[in-house]
C-alpha cells in the first residue's frame, strides 16, 4: 500500500501533528469496566515519547469529558511526559513538537492518526466498504447493497 510522506510543512499545521487514540492502541482496551485505563501497549509509551520528540502529539478518546482529567493522568504516568486536556471545541489543530501532549474529544488536524479501529481509505470505495462490511459482520448476513 502506498502512503506518502507527509513531512513538516509551514504553511500547513496538520503536519506537524500525529494523532493516537487512547483505548485499544495506547492503552490495552478492557472494556469500559467503570471508566478504568488498560494499562499500556507493550511499546506504545516509547513510541509516544519518540513522537513526542519529533512532531506534536495529541491523544484522541471517545471517553465523555469528565473522564479526560484521568486520561491526562495516566497519560503523564506511563510516559513521563505533561500532558494537558483542552476542552476547546474549535481548536482545530496541534503544533507544538516536543511540548506537552494534548489530550482531547476532538478530532483536530494531523499527518497521521493511530487507531485501532480505523480502516485505511486509499480511494477506491468498492475495497474501503468490503473492509468495513467485514469489519461489522455485514458479509456474513448477506450482500451489501451496491
Amino acid at each position: 500500500m502506498y502512503r506518502p510522506v507527509i513531512a513538516p510543512a509551514p504553511d500547513s499545521p496538520a503536519s506537524q501533528a500525529v494523532g493516537l487514540d487512547l483505548d485499544g492502541t495506547l492503552a490495552v482496551d478492557q472494556g469500559w469496566q467503570g471508566g478504568r485505563i488498560g494499562l499500556p501497549q507493550p511499546g506504545a509509551m516509547n513510541a509516544l515519547r519518540l513522537l513526542a520528540a519529533r512532531r506534536a502529539v495529541f491523544v484522541f478518546t471517545a471517553r465523555p469529558e469528565r473522564w479526560l482529567p484521568e486520561v491526562v493522568d495516566w497519560v503523564s504516568w506511563y510516559s513521563g511526559l505533561d500532558a494537558f486536556f483542552d476542552p476547546d471545541p474549535e481548536r482545530a489543530y496541534w503544533q507544538v513538537v516536543g511540548g506537552p501532549i494534548l489530550v482531547t474529544r476532538t478530532k483536530v488536524g494531523a499527518a497521521v492518526y493511530v487507531d485501532d479501529r480505523a480502516v485505511h481509505h486509499a480511494g477506491d470505495w468498492g475495497a474501503t466498504l468490503a473492509t468495513v462490511s467485514h469489519a461489522i459482520g455485514l458479509d456474513r448476513v448477506g450482500a451489501v447493497p451496491a
